[in-house]
C-alpha cells in the first residue's frame, strides 16, 4: 500500500495537467476569436478609411478642376471682349458691305 499515495498524486498530477491542458486549448480558442474580430474589424476601418480617402482626393480633384475651369471661362471672356472692343468699329462698314452686296445680288425691295 506504499503505492497508494503515489499512484493518488501521479493520478492527480494527470488530472490537472489534463485541466491545464483544456484550459489551455480554450484560451487559445479565445484568442483565435479575438484575433478573428480584431483582423476583420482592421480590415474594415481600412476599407472605411480608403474610401474616405478616396472621396477627399475626388473633392480635391473637382475643386481644382473647378477652379481650372473659372480661369479657362474668365480667360475666354477677357478675349472675346479683346477681340470685340478690336473689331467693334468695323462693324458697321462690314453691314453696309454685306447689305450692299445682298442689294445688288438680289435687289432692293422697296416700294
Amino acid at each position: 500500500m506504499a503505492d497508494n499515495p503515489t499512484i493518488a498524486e501521479i493520478k492527480a498530477a494527470e488530472t490537472q495537467a489534463a485541466n491545464a491542458v483544456q484550459k489551455a486549448r480554450e484560451d487559445a480558442v479565445k484568442k483565435l476569436n479575438r484575433a478573428g474580430t480584431d483582423a476583420e474589424n482592421s480590415l474594415k476601418e481600412a476599407r472605411q478609411n480608403a474610401a474616405r480617402q478616396f472621396r477627399e482626393k475626388i473633392r480635391k480633384a473637382e475643386e481644382a478642376a473647378e477652379v481650372k475651369a473659372k480661369a479657362i471661362l474668365s480667360k475666354s471672356e477677357d478675349d472675346a471682349k479683346a477681340f470685340y472692343a478690336k473689331n467693334k468699329d468695323k462693324i458697321t462698314a462690314v453691314a453696309s458691305w454685306i447689305t450692299e452686296e445682298v442689294i445688288k445680288r438680289y435687289g432692293s425691295k422697296q416700294a
